[in-house]
C-alpha cells in the first residue's frame, strides 16, 4: 500500500473541494430550482467563509482585525484555490486587488450548460459576500467592487477602504 504524503492529500481535497462546490448546487437545483439552489449556496459559503477566515486567521497566527490582516487571510485563501490576482495598491488604508482568473468562474466557463448562470453568481453571491465578509472581519472595512468578470469585465476588482487610522 502507498504511503499518503501531504501533496496526496492536498491533490485529493483541492480537486474535489470544487467539484463538491459544484455538484451540490446543481442538485440542489434540480431539486428545487436555481434562485432557491443560490440562496442556500449563499447562505452556506457565507457561514463557510466566516470559518475558513476564522481558521486562517488562528493559522497564521494572526491577533489583530485591520485591513493589512483581511488582505493577508483572503490573498492566503486565494493562493491556495488558485486564484491569479495582483496588488495594485496598498497602502495604510486603501487596498486595490485585481483578479485575473478565479477558479470558481473558471469551473463555470468549463461547463458550457451553466454559462448563463456566472453573473448571476457574481451579482448574488460573491459581489455582496466580500462586502459582508469585510463588514464582519471589521466593520470600519469597506469593499468597492467595480468590475467583474461574470459581469463581462477582463478582471475583477476589491478596494478595500479602511476608516481606521
Amino acid at each position: 500500500m502507498r504511503e499518503v504524503s501531504k501533496e496526496d492529500k492536498l491533490f485529493y481535497f483541492e480537486r474535489n473541494f470544487f467539484t463538491l462546490d459544484g455538484l451540490w448546487v446543481i442538485e440542489t437545483e434540480k431539486e428545487t430550482n436555481w434562485e432557491t439552489a443560490l440562496k442556500i449556496d449563499r447562505a452556506v459559503w457565507r457561514k463557510l467563509l466566516n470559518i475558513i477566515i476564522r481558521r486562517i486567521k488562528e493559522y497564521l497566527k494572526i491577533e489583530t482585525n485591520t485591513l493589512k490582516d483581511l488582505v493577508e487571510i483572503l490573498t492566503f485563501r486565494w493562493s491556495i484555490e488558485g486564484w491569479e490576482y495582483n496588488i495594485m495598491k496598498n497602502e495604510n488604508n486603501k487596498v486595490l486587488i485585481e483578479i485575473h482568473k478565479c477558479p470558481y468562474k473558471a469551473m463555470m466557463d468549463r461547463n458550457p450548460e451553466r454559462h448563463d448562470k456566472i453573473s448571476s453568481i457574481c451579482r448574488k453571491m460573491c459581489i455582496p459576500f466580500y462586502k459582508e465578509v469585510a463588514q464582519d472581519f471589521n466593520s470600519k472595512i469597506k469593499l468597492e467592487r467595480n468590475k467583474s468578470m461574470g459581469l463581462g469585465s477582463n478582471i475583477c476588482d476589491f478596494y478595500f477602504k479602511s476608516e481606521e487610522k
